[in-house]
């Protein structure tokens, strides 16, 4: 029934001289024109291309033969000290319509292990609509993380594309979205109207200056995320030049990679996509190394993740209170990993622990409430 949906490798890699010299593509079990890899309940990394483009707008549709050009680099790479399993499906067949494929796309990911972590090479990020679709079709409530320059989407333009599949989710009253939080908004590029539109419907958009000041405080977002759909072009163009827009500023490669890391480390993240990278602009092949380098952090992260809350009891974890006259706080941190979480008793009441950050913890202290405490107390009270 999964091979129906998809085809093998089409780019040449030699899977057997990378097992001799120990490379990534060693270890990857891959859907090739003899063979189609066995999928476990333990299968650790699964991924997959989808070479849609047909929404890619201002992308010349170049986004297509991507998935084939990240791979070529990726399996170059040496791994880490890792012990999951990893397999390649190879691509996702396209549907008549781009929505057949978002359908497709949807339909695949439910047929895989629960426990797996998928990897989906794009592509334009449109398809962030059949990543919601395993959510949809299996009735299962979800977080989604974007990591992007721009706020993709318009209350009033019913248009889908990779510029307004965010308006589609907002709009599906059948979805079991919970929350969704944007990281790296350029502010200049975004009309300040449709910054209020979309923060009055309780997105949390964090600005790139905010967030190359403290790359950490984006961990609490990630960490919350069942999905992380990066937009390559929220990096600077001196690290990813293939890509229509040259974009003068933007995450670095290490701060990217940072974020990747942590989005493998979420003990909630399935779905980590990777859109818009067009290797028709790629000079001297430098996108195709950046994106394979940032997958090569999730997967590590995946590989280092430890057991943390909620996975621990919370008497594992140290409790602070913080009151004032407005507000009781009580906030927990787990000294082994260093992270942070807060508690509304009077909103959300006991054992109601959300991710946060040391930041937050710091300024409630001085009687300063955070942005993302105020999200968190606009959500519960809405």
């Amino acid at each position: 029934m999964l091979r129906e949906y998809l085809t093998p490798l089409s780019g040449h890699f030699d899977f057997k001289d990378a097992r001799e010299f120990g490379n990534i593509g060693g270890m990857i079990q891959a859907h090739t024109i003899d063979s189609f890899p066995v999928i476990q309940a333990d299968t650790g990394i699964i991924i997959i291309g989808v070479p849609e483009g047909r929404c890619a707008i201002d992308n010349d549709e170049g986004t297509t033969p991507a998935p084939n050009a990240i791979r070529q680099a990726l399996y170059t790479l040496f791994p880490g000290n890792w012990h999951l399993s990893m397999v390649d499906l190879g691509d996702l067949k396209l549907g008549p319509s781009v929505k057949d494929t978002y359908d497709n796309l949807g339909k695949v990911l439910s047929f895989l292990p629960v426990d797996s972590a998928v990897i989906v090479l794009g592509g334009s990020q449109d398809l962030t609509l059949g990543l919601i679709k395993y959510y949809d079709l299996n009735n299962k409530v979800y977080n989604l993380n974007v990591i992007d320059a721009f706020i993709d989407g318009s209350l009033t333009d019913y248009t889908i594309d990779n510029y307004n599949f965010l308006s589609e989710i907002l709009r599906n009253n059948e979805t079991r979205l919970q929350n969704i939080s944007i990281l790296g908004i350029q502010s200049y590029y975004n009309h300040p109207e449709k910054y209020k539109d979309f923060e009055q419907l309780y997105v949390d958009i964090y600005n790139l200056g905010d967030l190359k000041a403290d790359i950490n405080e984006a961990e609490p977002e990630l960490r919350n995320a069942h999905i992380v759909s990066l937009d390559v072009k929220s990096l600077r163009f001196a690290n990813m030049p293939a890509q229509k827009t040259g974009m003068p500023n933007g995450f670095d490669g290490i701060e990217i990679c940072k974020l990747a890391r942590m989005s493998g480390m979420g003990p909630l993240n399935k779905i980590f996509g990777v859109f818009e990278y067009n290797p028709l602009l790629d000079n001297r092949l430098t996108g195709a190394h950046m994106i394979a380098q940032v997958l090569w952090y999730y997967i590590e992260g995946k590989n280092k993740r430890q057991k943390d809350y909620p996975e621990i009891p919370e008497s594992d974890l140290i409790k602070f209170h913080v009151e004032n006259d407005m507000l009781k706080l009580i906030f927990y941190k787990n000294p082994f990993s260093g992270r942070w979480w807060v508690e509304i008793p009077q909103l959300t009441g006991e054992n109601s622990l959300i991710p946060c950050s040391e930041n937050d913890y710091n300024s409630a202290v001085k009687s300063i409430i955070t942005k993302r405490i105020h999200g968190i107390i606009n959500k519960i009270t809405i």
